[in-house]
């Protein structure tokens, strides 16, 4: 996932060692919800800046799910309002932002922010002892030690494998790489490069796409030049529109793209046109054809009008359901219950159910749950992160989208150990 403006100074490593300074020492608790009492739930996204179409799909995908929610009478009796704060996809501004919400507003949980933010936010989160629901691939949170930290998305370490894998199940041996300059898709290049070792596969050029630029030109010529099989990519979806309008002028459409997941977004769709995106332009996507998505895409078109999702919704659509049942389940949205309910109803072992209203009534008749996600299946593993399926997209010239083939994570993981 691309997003812009990350302020260098700030490293990755703060995530774990601010997390596990904080881990002990997070004593104050948020407060449970009677019946009367309205909730606060707390967005950080960016909603100004180069990525601020992320923070908007960010804001509508937890709308989505909270006009349901609030329909359903809310949790434990009062209605959830959000909180909503921008990050502007840079750590300097995301402080304020996480200190308003929870010192000045007092919020029950965090969904949100990105991983490019939520190294400075989670600190903060945990010693506020309140649940922090992140989107973000950043492999620096692979292995958070720490019960409030929950990631809604695969880390990027799958997503590159699956990027990966499917090249190599094409027959391809020869790709490139077009690589956006920002660090959140840097973060990408190691895990593809690994896993193309494993796998046989040549990097033959990897070229840097920078945000902003009015031309592609050389990079294109770059990345043509030793005739690769497909090219692996990810970088901003403006810088897209750009790109491959010369890639057309040029007659290079015919060349296979694999694409990561910041592609599956109408933004795409009206960026480099319907035509050009119903080419061989193959997006690596977790959860899209998860049971949870069509009543996802439902409500969507109901609340929205739209028919395609943006980025950020299905994450941040997820990260509130899962919250609302976690917190029905425990009855509070303190911790540790909050992150126990969370745990339970996501991971099960219960009936499966797809869409709030259902797994809420499952819960008042007494009954067991395991809530299946529109992004994912939202089962967490000891580090409260999600995997696959890796469903690989196609567009068609209408603007719908079709899936052409699944990678489930043991896939992934079994071609990688056969490479």
């Amino acid at each position: 996932m691309a997003i812009a403006r990350v302020r260098p100074t700030l490293a990755a490593s703060v995530v774990t060692v601010g997390v596990l300074a904080l881990a002990a020492c997070g004593s104050s608790s948020s407060p449970s919800s009677s019946s009367s009492s309205p909730v606060l739930l707390g967005l950080i996204g960016p909603l100004t800046g180069a990525r601020a179409d992320v923070g908007q799909g960010m804001v509508t995908g937890a709308k989505v799910a909270l006009d349901v929610i609030n329909a359903d009478g809310g949790v434990l009796g009062g209605k959830v309002t959000l909180d909503v704060q921008d990050d502007a996809a840079d750590p300097g501004d995301a402080v304020p932002a996480a200190q308003k919400e929870i010192q000045s507003d007092g919020v029950v949980g965090i969904v949100g922010p990105t991983s490019l933010t939520d190294s400075v936010v989670l600190p903060l989160a945990v010693k506020a002892n309140i649940p922090n629901l992140m989107w973000g691939g950043g492999a620096a949170f692979d292995a958070i030690p720490n019960s409030q930290f929950f990631r809604m998305s695969p880390s990027d370490t799958e997503q590159a494998d699956a990027m990966t894998v499917y090249a190599h199940s094409k027959g391809y041996t020869k790709v490139a790489l077009a690589i956006g300059n920002q660090s959140a898709d840097q973060s990408l290049v190691p895990g593809i490069v690994a896993s193309a070792a494993k796998l046989g596969i040549t990097i033959t050029n990897q070229v840097t796409i920078a945000v902003g630029s009015t031309s592609f030109r050389s990079e294109i010529q770059q990345l043509f030049s030793q005739q690769p099989q497909a090219i692996l990519a990810q970088f901003d979806i403006p810088s897209a529109g750009v790109l491959f309008g010369e890639l057309k002028q040029e007659g290079l459409l015919g060349t296979p793209w694999i694409a990561s997941n910041l592609w599956f977004a109408s933004e795409f769709l009206s960026s480099v046109s319907n035509p050009i995106a119903a080419g061989p332009i193959y997006i690596a996507n977790s959860g899209t054809e998860n049971q949870g998505y069509p009543g996802f895409l439902t409500n969507l078109t109901k609340y929205t009008g739209a028919t395609q999702p943006s980025n950020g919704e299905t994450y941040m659509y997820d990260a509130v359901n899962v919250w609302a049942l976690g917190a029905q389940e425990a009855g509070t949205t303190s911790s540790p219950g909050i992150e126990q309910g969370i745990l339970k109803v996501a991971n099960g072992p219960g009936t499966q159910c797809f869409d709030y209203t259902t797994c809420l009534g499952l819960l008042k008749a007494g009954k067991q749950i395991n809530y299946e996600g529109a992004a994912s299946s939202v089962d967490f593993d000891q580090h409260h992160n999600v995997y696959g399926p890796f469903d690989i997209l196609h567009y068609n010239t209408d603007g719908t989208s079709t899936s052409v083939d699944v990678l489930t994570p043991q896939q992934i993981q079994q071609a990688l150990a056969a490479g």
